[in-house]
């Protein structure tokens, strides 16, 4: 350390330019410490910096930590590290880097770094780097760069990382995820215009929507423009050709300085598989000969998407050695990120970005990611694991972004994550080799995302997941997304899924196996609450205890285009939803087993449908009222919206299952070309014959894939299932269940089936019969029938194809019973134009639990409110016709629709009513539920005057036949009763019709009852 002479040096400062070879202090008093020339700290030597010292780097100047440095502020006199004093110019110092040995440590306590381009740069993998209570602001790169092959374990503690340019915590050393990258001339001749090919094979899938490509000097680019870019696009087959063009997406290509930037109209995904190929002319080769560097970068929002040292290099002029890009034979690696109760804010890019082949130890918890421009946390890797607990994340792309090549490993547990692209999504890329991807989430809220709550892709993946306790909600998309080659082997449980834009939870897959889904609450989702879609196999999947309701398509449908088997539904609530309340289809007819009981399916667009799967139970379930007529079904082919029950063949070919040892599979087919193949494959016991008539059939084991067979004859029928020798087939059951309140309560559609065909050997039955006894119809009579019960009152049974048993009948339910509610309507009959009025359900009853929704139409305009029976209106110059419709708490609809007519009266209208005034509605048994009728207080004076007057009168008469004296006089009796019966006259005429009808009726039969006391008065 130096100082200069005091005549030359400005009073209290301290002026470094040597390096620091032995153990060092600087202390307040001392300070400022201005470092005018870059300095190191060499091996053995530690630089301690005592609390309250200011530190300032002059413009491009480092700090290079070989030894350590300790800098330990405190609370209230914090360390400081800024630039050097200017005069207001932006002079930004380079950065502290740290090259240290197992020895070294970098350690920052209650210490503020701002102002230069990073603030900590990483090239050792040795010894420690530890950030506490600390600041970083004002970076224009980086608040910490990890650089180099490896790094040391980075821990940042209780730290704020604030108006950061790029990352903050990036961590990308060497090439990273990168496999190759190539950039081939067509002239090397030096200050020649050339043509120049970039090939960019990433090691794991990049989005991206800018390619950004820098050269040596502003004179190579001068010449590039959008008219010298020939061709942009993929190469998915790494033949050097373009198989999937990007011309179209190009929206701009542009010029500065050094850089040639070329952006696209939308976001590309590139996949480890595919290369990049982009080709360009207008290059000017440098004027002397050697190797160049292009650095190369891809962004998605502005935020860099690749590692750091991504460059392709290209030759100038005559080499001796030709110049050759070897890629790192060593792993790059990303050990030991650890952040905890830091914040970050005013990020332009990514708040922690790791990249490199393994990533690994990345720990991050009780932090908040408040304005992050980029992902809240990016990984890029061929391998990673990480985990995240108790964040608060909201950022511009991703809360937490994975993206690795073979194998996720991932847990979050308590994190918050809203108002991001997407909360979390985990992407893998390779699609040669099958990976794993491992997700644990427990107890996190993903909320008020613009796509997805947690998104999940892979073409080649197996997907072992665990969601336990998490809340996925307003979400634009879907709350779950999870598009795997394969799930398996994984649990959602205990979830609370509503108000997203989409489905509830989404799985598109090949494969679903061992799925458990239970106690989940999947609620209000503008697409289907749980949808399950495959193309290959579902098996072993268990949904018990789930609530799926007010989902606009189906609660919980299951489909695959192969097979479904060992399916079990049970303990559910599916109420209320667009669609079917539970789906299970596949297009080809099979033995799958499929088990429903004990779920409660009410008030869907479709009750059960279950299409293809001939082994099925369905027992003891609620299957009632699937009539929802306030939102559109979606369609399924054949079924019409307000079905119960409907059970059909798959309609494209069929599948025969093998397992059965007493039929063996080489037996079951004639053609011999055909078995042979079949003798020489290792038959395990799931596999498969699939016989198709929309494609070729062949054979395949249901977990390894197929050994494809010629056509099975194109004509082969649909729906045969196969039956051994002396065996009875699997038949459908239902039965115990309750089915009523439909259009239809069961259709079967199952076409015979044939005996033989001309390449396999198959001997079915001729018919099939669902065996539906034992079920209650709504009716003890039983269902309709035509033919066999048209004495039933209950549900409609039909057959298309098959044949049904469905004697005997249950005569009562055999659990609750449900009933629809009732709508009442309360409205005046008349108000003045422009005034406000109040029309209510109020009275509205309900069969079943309560009236939870009221649908009011208002000339013909739909207003809808929950759990509020009351509407307020402006009334217009003309007649205001209204209805009202309600569902119960289950869902289930109001039979019929209340209405009633408000005409328009001017102010001196004696019959107009003032707004809330009692009024009358028409519609069922209005006489009984208007509020402005029997029960107003008009109504009830009216009634209670005439109850007195039956009461004295018939006392009186009474008393008169005995000769006794009677207490009232017959004039007063009378009196009474045609003061009643006025007031309902007089309130009738004002407010409601209904009261002027009860009221002249009451007059003619009080006249009957006088006349009838009359006579025999006289005749005693």
């Amino acid at each position: 350390m130096s100082s200069a002479p005091a005549a030359a040096a400005p009073p209290a400062v301290t002026f470094v330019e040597t390096p620091i070879q032995s153990d060092t202090t600087w202390t307040a008093d001392e300070g400022p410490y201005r470092l005018i020339r870059s300095v190191a700290i060499e091996p053995g030597a530690t630089l301690t910096i005592r609390p309250g010292t200011e530190v300032q780097l002059a413009e491009g100047v480092s700090l290079t930590v070989r030894g350590s440095l300790q800098a330990a502020g405190t609370a209230e006199r914090p360390v400081r590290i800024t630039q050097s004093a200017a005069s207001g110019r932006n002079l930004r110092w380079e950065t502290i880097r740290y090259n240290g040995t197992d020895s070294s440590t970098l350690s920052l306590r209650h210490t503020t770094l701002h102002g230069g381009h990073s603030g900590i740069t990483t090239t050792s993998g040795a010894g420690s780097v530890t950030i506490v209570d600390s600041r970083l602001e004002n970076f224009s790169v980086a608040g910490i760069s990890v650089n180099g092959t490896a790094m040391p374990p980075v821990e940042l503690t209780r730290s704020t990382l604030t108006d950061i340019g790029g990352h903050a915590v990036r961590a990308s050393p060497s090439i990273g995820a990168v496999e190759e990258v190539e950039l081939n001339t067509t002239d090397r001749r030096r200050n020649q215009t050339a043509r120049h090919t970039l090939g960019l094979a990433p090691g794991v899938g990049v989005s991206m929507e800018t390619i950004r490509l820098r050269y040596p000097t502003e004179r190579s680019v001068r010449d590039v423009d959008a008219e010298t870019l020939d061709r942009i696009g993929l190469d998915t087959d790494n033949d050097g050709d373009i198989d999937r063009s990007l011309d179209d997406d190009v929206s701009d290509v542009s010029v500065s300085g050094r850089h040639v930037e070329i952006s696209l109209s939308r976001s590309v995904y590139v996949s480890s598989r595919d290369r990049l190929i982009v080709e360009y002319g207008g290059v000017v080769n440098p004027r002397t000969r050697g190797v160049y560097p292009v650095g190369v970068s891809v962004l998605e929002h502005r935020t860099p998407q690749l590692s750091d040292g991504v460059h392709a290099m290209y030759v100038v002029g005559e080499e001796t050695t030709p110049f050759a890009y070897t890629r790192p034979t060593d792993l790059t690696r990303v050990r030991g990120i650890t952040v905890r109760q830091s914040v970050f804010d005013g990020i332009d890019g990514a708040g922690v970005f790791a990249a490199a082949d393994i990533v690994t130890g990345v720990r991050i918890s009780e932090s908040r990611f408040t304005d992050v421009r980029g992902d809240g946390v990016a990984i890029r890797a061929a391998q990673s694991e990480s985990s995240f607990r108790d964040n608060r994340l909201r950022a511009g792309d991703a809360g937490i972004h994975v993206e690795t090549r073979t194998q996720t490993t991932l847990v979050a547990s308590e994190n918050r994550i809203s108002e991001s692209e997407t909360g979390i999504r985990v992407r893998q890329s390779e699609r040669r080799v099958r990976g794993v991807t491992r997700v644990t989430l427990r107890g996190n809220e993903l909320v008020a995302n613009d796509r997805n709550g947690l998104e999940i892709q892979s073409e080649t993946s197996e997907g072992e997941l665990l969601l336990a306790n998490n809340t996925m909600s307003e979400n634009g998309d879907d709350g779950v997304a999870l598009s795997n080659w394969a799930i398996k082997d994984s649990r959602v449980s205990g979830n609370q899924l509503f108000d997203n834009g989409d489905d509830g939870i989404a799985i598109d897959s090949h494969v679903v196996r061992n799925l458990t889904l239970s106690r989940n609450r999947i609620a209000d989702n503008g697409g289907g609450g749980l949808d399950v879609s495959v193309r290959a196999l579902v098996r072993d999947v268990a949904a018990t205890d789930n609530t799926i309701s007010d989902n606009r398509g189906h609660a919980l449908a299951v489909r695959s285009d192969l097979l479904v088997h060992r399916v079990a539904v049970a303990g559910n609530d599916l109420t209320n939803n667009g669609g079917a309340g539970l789906l299970v289809s596949t297009p080809l007819t099979h033995n799958g087993r499929l088990s429903v009981t004990d779920n409660v399916l009410v008030a869907n667009g479709y009750g059960l449908v279950a299409r293809g799967t001939l082994n099925a139970t369905v027992q003891r379930n609620d299957i009632v009222f699937n009539t929802n007529s306030h939102v559109r079904p979606p369609p399924l082919p054949g079924v019409d919206p307000g079905t119960g029950v409907y059970i059909a063949e798959g309609p494209r070919g069929a599948v025969l299952d093998q397992s059965d040892p007493d039929a063996p599979f080489a037996e079951l087919v004639a053609n011999p070309q055909l078995r042979q193949q079949i003798e020489i494959t290792r038959l395990w016991g799931d596999t498969v014959a699939v016989l198709r008539t929309d494609g070729v059939s062949h054979v395949r084991s249901t977990t390894e894939g197929a050994v494809d067979i010629r056509r099975v004859d194109g004509t082969l029928p649909t729906g045969v299932e196969l039956s051994y020798a002396n065996s009875t087939p699997d038949r459908f059951r239902v039965a115990d269940n309750d089915i009523y309140g439909h259009d239809t309560g069961m259709e079967i559609n199952i076409t015979q089936l044939v005996t033989a065909n001309t390449t396999a050997r198959i001997v079915t039955d001729s018919i099939q019969t669902v065996n539906a006894e034992s079920n209650y119809w709504g009716a003890a009579s039983g269902p309709y029938h035509a033919s066999i019960l048209p004495e039933g009152e209950g549900d409609e049974v039909t057959i298309t194809n098959g044949w049904v048993d469905f004697i005997p009948v249950a005569d009562a339910p055999t659990g609750q019973q449900y009933r629809r509610p009732t709508a009442r309507l309360d409205a005046p009959s008349a108000a003045e134009p422009g005034s406000r009025i109040d029309v209510s359900g109020a009275d509205s009853t309900a069969g079943t639990g309560s009236v939870t929704t009221y649908h009011f139409v208002v000339n013909g305009t739909n207003h809808t409110t929950r759990d509020s029976a009351d509407l307020r209106l402006q009334m217009p110059n003309e007649t205001l016709s209204v209805s009202l419709a309600v569902e119960d708490d289950l869902g289930i609809d109001s039979n019929a629709s209340a209405t009633a007519r408000v005409r328009a009266a001017s102010s001196g209208d004696a019959a107009v009513s003032a707004p809330g005034s009692p009024s009358v509605a028409s519609g069922p048994e209005q006489g009984v539920s208007s509020g402005a009728g029997l029960r107003s207080a008009w109504g009830l004076l009216g009634g209670g005057c005439l109850l007195a007057a039956l009461f004295f009168g018939g006392y009186g008469m009474v008393r008169t036949v005995r000769n006794q004296p009677v207490p009232m006089r017959g004039v007063f009796v009378q009196a009474l009763a045609a003061f009643g019966i006025l007031v309902w006259l007089v309130a009738g005429f004002v407010g409601s019709t209904q009261l002027v009808l009860v009221g002249g009726a009451a007059g003619v039969v009080w006249g009957g009852l006088t006349l009838v006391a009359y006579l025999l008065a006289t005749r005693l």
